[in-house]
C-alpha cells in the first residue's frame, strides 16, 4: 500500500516509514515550493520480495479551499533502481482527497513500471472529536486496498486508526491476517 505524502509548508521536511501488507518503504524529503514535495524513498514490494531505490516527487495539481472543506489532486512519481538487479523502474500516480474537520475520503492511483502492476487504496474516515491545532486528533479509518499483479488481484480491507499532534502522525491497523503502520515527522 502507498498513500500519497502531501505537499507541506514549504522548505518542510520529512521522514516517513509505512509498513503495510504490501509495501516497506522509508522516505526523506523536503518541500520545495508551496506546490512541489521531492525526496529519495527506499522500499520493498513484498509480493515479489524486489527491493527499490528512487527519487519521490508530490505535485499539487490542484487544490480547493473553502470554509468547510479542503480539497487536493495530487500527481505522484518516483524513478529510480531495482537495488537487486540494478534494473531501472519508476511510478506513476494520482492522489484524490477531500476533507473538513470531521470527515475524509481519499481514492489513490499508482503504475508500477518493474512489475506492470497497478495499485488503488480507498479511504473514508472521520474524527468522533474536532480538535484545534494543539490538541490530539484521533481519526478512525476505513482503508480498501487493490494491487493488481501478474494477473492476480490482491484486496485487503484495514481498521486504521490515526492519530496527530502537530507534526507527529501515527497510524495503525489490522484485520487479524494484515497490519499497517505509518510513522510521519514534519519539520
Amino acid at each position: 500500500m502507498l498513500s500519497a505524502h502531501p505537499v507541506i509548508f514549504k522548505g518542510g521536511k520529512v521522514i516517513w516509514l509505512i509498513d503495510s501488507p504490501d509495501i516497506t518503504d522509508i522516505r526523506f524529503g523536503k518541500t520545495l515550493t508551496r506546490n512541489w514535495y521531492s525526496g529519495i524513498r527506499i522500499f520493498n514490494h513484498k509480493y515479489n520480495e524486489q527491493s527499490f531505490i528512487a527519487s519521490n516527487n508530490n505535485l499539487l495539481i490542484k487544490r480547493w479551499n473553502s470554509r468547510s472543506y479542503q480539497a487536493n489532486i495530487y500527481g505522484l512519481s518516483s524513478i529510480g533502481f531495482n537495488l537487486d538487479s540494478e534494473e531501472s523502474m519508476y511510478n506513476l500516480g494520482l492522489h484524490a482527497d477531500w476533507e473538513n474537520r470531521r470527515f475524509m475520503v481519499m481514492h489513490m492511483l499508482q503504475y508500477c513500471s518493474y512489475d506492470e502492476s497497478i495499485m488503488h487504496n480507498f479511504r473514508l474516515a472521520f474524527t468522533p472529536k474536532i480538535k484545534g491545532y494543539k490538541g490530539t486528533s484521533v481519526w478512525l479509518i476505513g482503508q480498501y486496498s487493490n494491487h493488481q499483479i501478474d494477473n492476480k488481484n490482491y484486496e485487503k480491507i484495514l481498521p486504521v486508526v490515526r492519530v496527530l499532534k502537530r507534526n507527529y502522525l501515527v497510524e495503525f491497523g489490522g484485520n487479524g491476517k494484515d497490519t499497517f503502520l505509518t510513522l510521519m515527522v514534519h519539520f
